[in-house]
């Protein structure tokens, strides 16, 4: 009976270990999409459909890492740029359509596929932890290109991108703002949602295996993963987007991130338009549009 019962211990373990290791590639060894692959999904013929002209493409490193994308030099020259930040599996392409909210204005943008997206190096993703760093040094160099001073530089992101752009944003003032659209509130919650959503509620078990193997794999620490406790030392202005029909990150993350933002200069907007997942922008461009611009007039010295 106790060898019967030994090796069931042993098996169970392998089992735990195995699956948590599977579900850990899933968490931050995701399958890359490419710029064709996403420009395909996204049903994108060119740039010029933005209203942008063809950009310069860059490639820069955050010390032994090399991200790759491009720089769109705005003719209107103005003292003001923002950098783009696409979502999760995406690449570039995916950040594009938000472009022409600050391209008008007369700003300079800066797009870059993340670590472990795209045409960027990295072996994992790792939900901001390291992310942050990377966008620390594409607004660098972002300036060093286009002159525009850091702190007349502005972060727009999409869900994983917003989430990356709010853990960038803690205890610094070099940075004009953050607009972030659809963040998570924490890593270890929306993993857990996802995995609950694609599988069911009963791989919650194999999580903290899972999450944890993640942590060995690609070194870094899962509950350092968090835009709602970073928003507690972000001082400068924030907007905030989320549907509240976004059934993939419920609406209630972005709340929970807003209760705890310091900054004096902050925007909640939860839309009601029945739009999915960072889709607010394609159901009603112009008061989405209304929104932004709100937001940068009254909260922001953002060039009008």
């Amino acid at each position: 009976m106790k060898k019967i019962l030994s090796i069931s211990v042993i098996f169970l373990t392998f089992f735990l270990l195995g699956a948590g290791y599977f579900f850990s590639s899933s968490i931050v060894s995701f399958p890359i999409t490419s710029l064709e692959e996403d420009k395909a999904k996204l049903k994108i013929l060119s740039i010029a459909d933005f209203g942008l002209p063809t950009p310069e493409s860059v490639r820069f490193q955050n010390g032994s890492l090399r991200l790759r994308g491009w720089y769109f030099k705005n003719p209107k020259k103005k003292k003001c740029g923002v950098v783009l930040l696409h979502g999760h599996t995406r690449t570039r392409y995916g950040i594009l359509k938000y472009a022409p909210l600050f391209w008008k204005r007369g700003c300079s943008l800066f797009a870059y596929d993340a670590r472990h997206h795209g045409e960027s190096a990295g072996e994992y993703g790792t939900y901001g932890f390291y992310e942050k760093h990377d966008l620390e040094r594409a607004i660098e160099f972002f300036s060093e290109i286009s002159t525009v001073p850091e702190e007349q530089i502005g972060i727009f992101g999409a869900s994983f991108g917003a989430a990356t752009a709010l853990q960038y944003a803690e205890g610094r003032n070099d940075y004009a703002f953050v607009i972030a659209d659809s963040p998570f509130m924490d890593m270890r919650s929306i993993v857990e949602k996802r995995a609950a959503d694609l599988y069911s509620p009963l791989v919650l078990f194999l999580s903290p295996i899972a999450l944890s193997i993640a942590e060995l794999r690609a070194d870094f620490l899962v509950d350092e993963v968090s835009p709602k406790r970073a928003a507690k030392f972000i001082s400068q202005p924030v907007l905030l987007i989320h549907s509240k029909f976004d059934e993939i990150t419920p609406s209630f993350h972005s709340e929970e991130i807003f209760q705890n933002l310091r900054s004096n200069h902050k925007q909640l907007f939860v839309t009601d338009w029945g739009a999915s997942h960072c889709k607010s922008i394609d159901l009603r461009y112009e008061e989405y549009e209304s929104i932004v611009n709100t937001f940068l007039k009254e909260d922001t010295s953002f060039p009008k």
